[in-house]
């Protein structure tokens, strides 16, 4: 399976057929899997995907059940032309879309091969279109933009084709067990794809990968490849998967901002009592990844532990790029007994006691990121969700917790929040979208 397919996002969400009778999405759905199992029967990005679409247009796998289709005689009812109210039109060019999109994405030499099956069963009065809508699909000068037909699909096309073909912005993430490293995650990708918990988890490297835009699925690539992913398939890792990764593929959620081509790659705490594995991975990963940002997560409730300083003199003598290290649960402050200021010159001054030159220091709480950031894109929150939403929303009001003052002033001038809804209000006191900012813009 090309890697490149857990950052391209499905073209389901207002797919043409998803109108038409269910007759004839069964014949459409036979036609694909005929393609699908005589070219890409061994690529499971293919046959999961067709999963997705007999799902997505019958409502469920058990509407569907593949006979052998015969592509001279059943074909023929699939490109069909069909009157609707002054207009006469067909899915014939759809399903080359479709088709190439499913099991030949990023290969054209296989994709001929389907064009040149599905060419030898069209009229030849659209042979010259076909080839046209062929072409445009591997090159983007080619327009077709008079088949109305497939405009939804194209422009679900192109988005994908630019998104990969940029280059990623690589941030490696790293901290000691209970910094709060999978809120964090959790919050700049707008949902729940890490597990949080202070137990250690399993030693692999999380590999969480953006697409272009919202498809309404999270992949797993865990041992298996599942493409609509839900939350129980999330939380728990496969005892199968015998390598040391996982990766996960999905929409990040985030407000006043286009996406971006960006790869977190999390790391294993490495202060695990129970297993050495986590520390020696993440140090290797950390050794032998090639990345443009670095995050080192602080627990801002228990700064300057022995942990800490191993790993960060780890950090100085292995890592030599970019840095940015975040102290997250300031939230949790008193007044009277804590200072933030205080507490971020301190990490400064430790940071270059060790050795670092004028480090990049930034507050965030994680988990007000994340509950507000829940809110904003409708997601429920359960009772204790609730509480602390409503007691982040109270705290976070008060100017000496708002974090995003902590920030450079470089930074603060590119973030615009055009609403005064509370849970945006929350967000941006959070600290998060700047550090967003930070990480988006690196480059």
């Amino acid at each position: 399976m090309n890697p490149i397919m857990l950052e391209t996002s499905q073209m389901l969400k207002g797919h043409p057929l998803l109108s038409e009778k269910e007759n004839y999405k069964l014949k459409y759905i036979s036609a694909l899997e005929y393609f699908v199992q005589k070219y890409s029967a061994d690529d499971p990005w293919a046959m999961q995907t067709l999963r997705l679409y007999i799902k997505k247009l019958l409502g469920s796998e058990n509407n569907y059940e593949y006979s052998n289709f015969s592509l001279q005689h059943d074909i023929k009812s699939v490109l069909a032309t069909k009157f609707r109210p002054f207009k006469f039109f067909s899915y014939r060019y759809c399903l080359i879309v479709d088709c190439i999109f499913i099991c030949a994405y990023g290969d054209k030499e296989k994709g001929e091969q389907i064009f040149a099956e599905l060419s030898s069963i069209y009229h030849k009065r659209y042979q010259k279109k076909i080839r046209q809508v062929f072409d445009s699909l591997y090159d983007s000068s080619i327009s077709t933009d008079e088949i109305d037909q497939i405009q939804y699909l194209k422009t679900c096309w192109k988005e994908n084709r630019a998104f990969v073909e940029s280059k990623p912005i690589k941030v490696l993430v790293t901290a000691n067990m209970s910094a709060g490293k999978s809120t964090l995650l959790n919050a700049l990708i707008g949902k729940k794809v890490n597990k949080t918990q202070n137990d250690a988890c399993t030693a692999k490297i999380h590999n969480i990968v953006n697409k272009p835009y919202e498809d309404g699925f999270c992949y797993e690539l865990d041992n298996l490849l599942v493409l609509d992913a839900d939350y129980n398939t999330l939380m728990e890792d496969s005892s199968d998967n015998h390598s040391s990764e996982i990766t996960v593929g999905t929409f990040f959620r985030t407000v006043g901002r286009t996406s971006k081509r960006v790869w977190f790659i999390d790391t294993p705490g490495v202060n695990s009592s129970q297993d050495i594995e986590h520390r020696l991975l993440a140090e290797k990963t950390i050794c032998n990844t090639d990345s443009d940002l670095l995050i080192y997560l602080l627990n801002g409730e228990n700064i300057g532990t022995e942990d800490d300083r191993k790993h960060l003199l780890f950090i100085l003598e292995h890592y030599h790029g970019n840095i940015l290290f975040v102290v997250n649960k300031l939230d949790r402050f008193r007044k009277k007994e804590d200072s933030i200021e205080e507490t971020l010159n301190a990490v400064v001054s430790d940071l270059t006691d060790i050795g670092f030159e004028a480090p990049n220091v930034v507050p965030v709480s994680s988990y007000a990121a994340y509950l507000a950031k829940m809110n904003i894109f409708a997601e429920s929150l359960n009772e204790d969700e609730q509480d602390e939403y409503d007691r982040m929303l109270r705290k976070l009001k008060k100017p000496e917790y708002q974090l995003d003052a902590y920030y450079p002033d470089t930074v603060k001038t590119d973030i615009r929040i055009d609403s005064d809804d509370e849970s945006h209000q929350l967000l941006l006191h959070s600290g998060l979208l700047h550090l967003e900012n930070m990480i988006y813009n690196m480059r």
